[in-house]
């Protein structure tokens, strides 16, 4: 609870969006990443019985919808709106390659976090969302399955690849194939489990037991040259998520 009433504070009432970091520079930022952080607020008003959160939450979701997913269902990382009057002023790339970009782990931010908010509310427009970007990654991605950092660099030469993206889509398809008709699952699932076996298969540290983490050729913050072909902490996460999925796991707070 204390938690979710820190997010709520965060909250920008005149652009209708949760501030993504501290510093002068980012007043008016909000970010892809935080649609993973609004079912601590649904969670608090169901147990609570208080709405604001539950409120909070879905107007952060419907500024998102309405500036960062594009007609194609690709998404960007950082929208940027004055913080005195909360108009909207540009995208950005942050950990992209630039705002009008793709990078690969805000698209699969976005479709785990738009499904986990039709799960919360029922909002069809969460998950006719959250199927769009799946669509874009789903057909944006190379030969093995595994996305690079952004899916418009120009040149594919020498570009990393994001393992933690792949894991993070693949437990959110894994989400939305829960709430689709069955006849629509299997494309969801056929994905997930192409990107799991090409995460094991060729980007996990098997071979190398003395190794700390899971998943290998991720990438941090490539803008920045930053913790480019590393283990992150977050890929190692959702793909043990994905598999405890596939094996009924089902311990959610949403």
């Amino acid at each position: 609870m204390e938690a979710a009433s820190f997010l709520a504070g965060r909250f920008n009432p005149s652009g209708e969006f949760i501030r993504a970091w501290n510093g002068p520079e980012a007043l008016g930022w909000a970010i892809v990443n935080c649609m993973m952080n609004i079912p601590l607020l649904f969670w608090a008003s169901r147990t609570t019985g208080d709405p604001r959160y539950k409120h909070i939450a879905i107007r952060h979701a419907d500024t998102f919808l309405r500036h960062a997913i594009r007609e194609d269902g690709s998404v960007c990382h950082i929208l940027s709106f004055d913080p005195e009057s909360g108009a909207f002023i540009e995208t950005l790339g942050g950990q992209g390659l630039s705002g009008s970009s793709a990078w690969s782990r805000g698209n699969a931010w976005a479709i785990y976090g738009l499904a986990i908010a039709y799960r919360c509310t029922g909002l069809e427009r969460y998950l006719h969302a959250s199927k769009r970007v799946a669509h874009y990654f789903i057909a944006a991605l190379p030969e093995d399955h595994v996305p690079y950092w952004d899916f418009r660099v120009e040149t594919l030469d020498n570009e990393p690849r994001d393992s933690s993206a792949a894991a993070i889509a693949a437990s959110g398809l894994l989400e939305l194939a829960e709430l689709v008709p069955p006849s629509e699952q299997r494309v969801y699932i056929a994905a997930a489990n192409n990107m799991l076996f090409s995460l094991s298969e060729n980007y996990a540290a098997w071979s190398s037991p003395e190794h700390e983490a899971i998943l290998v050729q991720g990438t941090g913050h490539k803008p920045a040259n930053a913790n480019i072909n590393v283990s992150l902490i977050y890929g190692d996460y959702y793909f043990a998520e994905a598999f405890a999925k596939l094996n009924g796991w089902s311990r959610r707070i949403f």
